[in-house]
């Protein structure tokens, strides 16, 4: 299951730096249109909008799964293993919900909302949401699977 996860999150990655490209070369574009030819493009900066949307989303599970997401540890510091080991799947848990609560506040929104239009790429809203959706999925699975590896840990390994 681990090596799953592995090969997952590395497909994540590979996609989120296909976006951090994109969004480097719309910026760059723009720049160089705007102070040579004085003239910007809409069309690029939405791509832009989209590439760092979709960057960021797609590389929280990846976070979540290597533990380097934002971490305030001082209060695990003082806490003894046994205790760090159940704090650590409360909050796997608590960020389950979380990603189970936005992954139904986007079905919500899409059941209205799917076909609605960005303004200057003119995407549907469905597609402008996809990699936002896979992403918190797989942050929530991940969470999950965080859970059950906490919980099968040896106490030397917590």
């Amino acid at each position: 299951m681990n090596n799953l996860a592995k090969q997952v999150t590395k497909g994540y990655q590979a996609v989120a730096v296909v976006f951090l490209l994109v969004l480097f070369l719309s910026v760059l574009i723009q720049i160089i249109m705007r102070n040579v030819f004085h003239a910007g493009s809409i069309q690029l900066e939405e791509l832009a909008r989209v590439s760092l949307v979709s960057l960021v989303f797609l590389m929280i599970p990846v976070l979540t799964f290597e533990k380097k997401h934002i971490i305030v540890d001082i209060v695990l510091l003082y806490l003894p293993k046994q205790a760090k080991k159940w704090v650590g799947v409360v909050t796997q848990l608590l960020v389950m919900c979380f990603g189970i609560y936005v992954l139904w506040a986007i079905a919500t929104i899409m059941e209205r909302n799917w076909s609605v239009r960005t303004p200057a790429l003119n995407m549907p809203n469905i597609v402008f949401y996809i990699p936002i959706t896979l992403g918190i999925f797989a942050m929530t699975v991940l969470s999950l699977l965080g859970v059950w590896m906490t919980i099968s840990a040896r106490e030397e390994e917590v």
